[in-house]
This record gives structure tokens, C-alpha cells and sequence, in this order.
């Protein structure tokens, strides 16, 4: 075993002596890889594994599998399991394709065998058939709807939204990040969080008035909402805050009569679906 293989099952054995886990298997392993999640950050990564492990557990009825008895037949009979709990096509792919990853990295670790107990599962994604993507008319509709008398957090929403399209797409945690000097000479250009690319497009008066409305004083960010220090509770603000946003979103939608929830995906492939073909003065 190589050392750099041989410090990462060092690592994991840290973590499962922490978990007090007896023996050494599959659970021990899926928590110690939503530990080391955590430790890097990536809060909603583990919680989401986190849940994948849950639903496994519900099915396995205790708290550890050996390697060794992780075979098909098992995950043939946790799929079955998962299809009678009349779950979406989607859904238990998602739950089984999470295993499969975790159990590759089981395999890159040393830890389990290099075999295929999936083979057989189909796990693939299927594209939802509803429209993801607003016209141009329906983003006028919203952009113009009434909301006196609305929460602040419903106006937010909409904001929000409108800010996204207009920025071609910009994603939350980008628009979050945002601050006076991401604006230059005309210029909105700011760093892809997710990527590390660069992108610059116009600063234009519409993104202006979203931004004025959400001046605090002695902030320098456009969008004051992330006030934590640490990465943890920023990542717990940044989590509540886009859940109210989408939920007031839904709301929005059923109010211009959309047929499938409104929420900030939404709002970036409006610009990928429908604004390629017009201009931002169209929007504004």
C-alpha cells in the first residue's frame, strides 16, 4: 500500500474509533467520509450524504455492513426496497449512485473489494419533461408584479431572481460574495466560486436599483445577508436564506400562473433558455 493510500485509511480509522463504530465496514466508512466533507467545508455535501446513509440504514435495520457482505443481492433488495417506498425514478437513483461513489472510494482506499455490486442497477438520470426556464414575457410579468403589502422576504425573492437573470445566470453564493468593488468602470467582474473563472459582463442600472435597495451601512458586500465568521454558520445563513428565497419564489410562480415551482434554477436557465436570443435592454 502506497503511503499516500496508507495515510488516507489512517485517516478513516481516526474517524471511525471517534464514532465508536465496532467493526469495520460500510456505515463506519460513509461516516467518515461525510466527516472529512465537513472538515473541508462542504457542509452540503454531508449533509446530503448524510441522508443517503440514513435511508440505508432504514433499509439494513442495524448500524454496520461488512465489506464483505456489500454484494448485489444486497443493493438489488435495497432497490427494490426503495422502489416499494414509492419513490421517484430519480430519487432512488440518486440514493443508489451515492452508495456506488462511496464505495468506490472504499475500493481506491484499500478497504473493500474491487467488484461491481451495482451491476445491473440502473441509475441513470432522467431529464424531467417540465420546462425549466421562464419567456421573456413572464420574466417582464414578474419583474412587474404588485408587492405591496408582500413580506420583505418575498421581495428579496423576486430581487433575487430578476439580479440572476440579469446577470446571465449568476449563481446565489456568487450574487452573496458580491461587493462595491466587483464594480468597475461599467463593469460587473467577479470569480466563479465553483470554478475559479473570471467573468465580466455591464453593470447596468437595473442591477444598480436591486443593489441600492440592500445597502447596509458599514457593509461592503451588494447583498448583506452572510454575516457569520465562521465557514460553518455562513454556510448555515447562506442554507436558511435559500430556502426562504425558493420558497417565496413558489409562491411568486402560482401568483403569474406557472404549472411547475419557480426557484433560483430557474432563474439561471431562463438566461440559458430564453435570453440567449435577446438582449439585456429586452429584459430591463
Amino acid at each position: 500500500m502506497d503511503n499516500n493510500r496508507q495515510k488516507n485509511v489512517q485517516t478513516v480509522a481516526v474517524h471511525v474509533d471517534s464514532q465508536n463504530v465496532t467493526g469495520f465496514g460500510f456505515v463506519a466508512y460513509t461516516n467518515s467520509r461525510v466527516e472529512k466533507l465537513r472538515d473541508e467545508g462542504r457542509y452540503d455535501a454531508a449533509i446530503k450524504l448524510k441522508k443517503y446513509l440514513r435511508k440505508f440504514l432504514n433499509y439494513l435495520g442495524k448500524n454496520e455492513v461488512p465489506f464483505k457482505d456489500f454484494d448485489a443481492l444486497l443493493m438489488r433488495n435495497y432497490h427494490t426496497w426503495l422502489k416499494n417506498q414509492e419513490l421517484g425514478r430519480n430519487t432512488i437513483s440518486l440514493y443508489i449512485r451515492n452508495l456506488k461513489r462511496v464505495y468506490k472510494l472504499a475500493v481506491n482506499d484499500g478497504l473493500a473489494a474491487d467488484c461491481n455490486p451495482f451491476e445491473g442497477l440502473d441509475v441513470s438520470y432522467r431529464v424531467k419533461k417540465y420546462r425549466y426556464g421562464l419567456t421573456l414575457d413572464e420574466v417582464k410579468r414578474l419583474r412587474d408584479l404588485d408587492l405591496s403589502g408582500e413580506s420583505e422576504m418575498t421581495v428579496f425573492a423576486r430581487d433575487i431572481f430578476l439580479f440572476t437573470v440579469y446577470t446571465k445566470g449568476m449563481r446565489s453564493d456568487d450574487i452573496f460574495r458580491l461587493t462595491s468593488k466587483n464594480i468597475k468602470n461599467g463593469q460587473l467582474t467577479y470569480r466563479q466560486h465553483v470554478t475559479g473563472k473570471e467573468i465580466s459582463l455591464p453593470w447596468e442600472l437595473a442591477m444598480q436599483e436591486i443593489a441600492d435597495r440592500y445597502k447596509r451601512k458599514g457593509s461592503t458586500l451588494l447583498f448583506p445577508v452572510i454575516t457569520a465568521k465562521s465557514p460553518h454558520e455562513q454556510w448555515i445563513q447562506y442554507d436558511g436564506i435559500l430556502h426562504r428565497i425558493n420558497y417565496n419564489l413558489k409562491k411568486l410562480g402560482e401568483k403569474i400562473g406557472l404549472d411547475y415551482p419557480l426557484n433560483l434554477t430557474v432563474a439561471r436557465h431562463s438566461w440559458e433558455s430564453m435570453t440567449k436570443s435577446v438582449s439585456i435592454s429586452d429584459l430591463l
